[in-house]
């Protein structure tokens, strides 16, 4: 949620600059993947726990799959900032 309001943020504050407004376009839907991603886990486990399956709770493939999403578009942003300053 945090992730959702500074892209929001982003994008409302940088009316005039197109490169801070695509990065906060960019980090939306990563940051709306987070919020599907943990309302997944939540009721996911809660179903295990009602059905009072032994488990395993742990899942190791969806938070490295997000952080990869997200270092991704960090580094894409960092990158085109970098290209800009670079070149104009």
């Amino acid at each position: 949620v945090i992730l959702a309001g500074a892209s929001v943020t982003i994008v409302t504050y940088s009316r005039n600059d197109v490169i801070n407004q695509l990065y906060g376009v960019v980090l939306l839907p990563v940051s709306v993947a987070f919020i599907f991603y943990a309302l997944y886990q939540y009721l996911r486990r809660t179903k295990m726990i009602r059905q009072k399956e032994p488990g395993p709770y742990v899942d190791i493939v969806g938070p490295t799959t997000l952080t990869v999403i997200l270092m991704a578009s960090i580094m894409t942003q960092f990158f085109v900032k970098l290209h800009a300053f670079m070149y104009d």
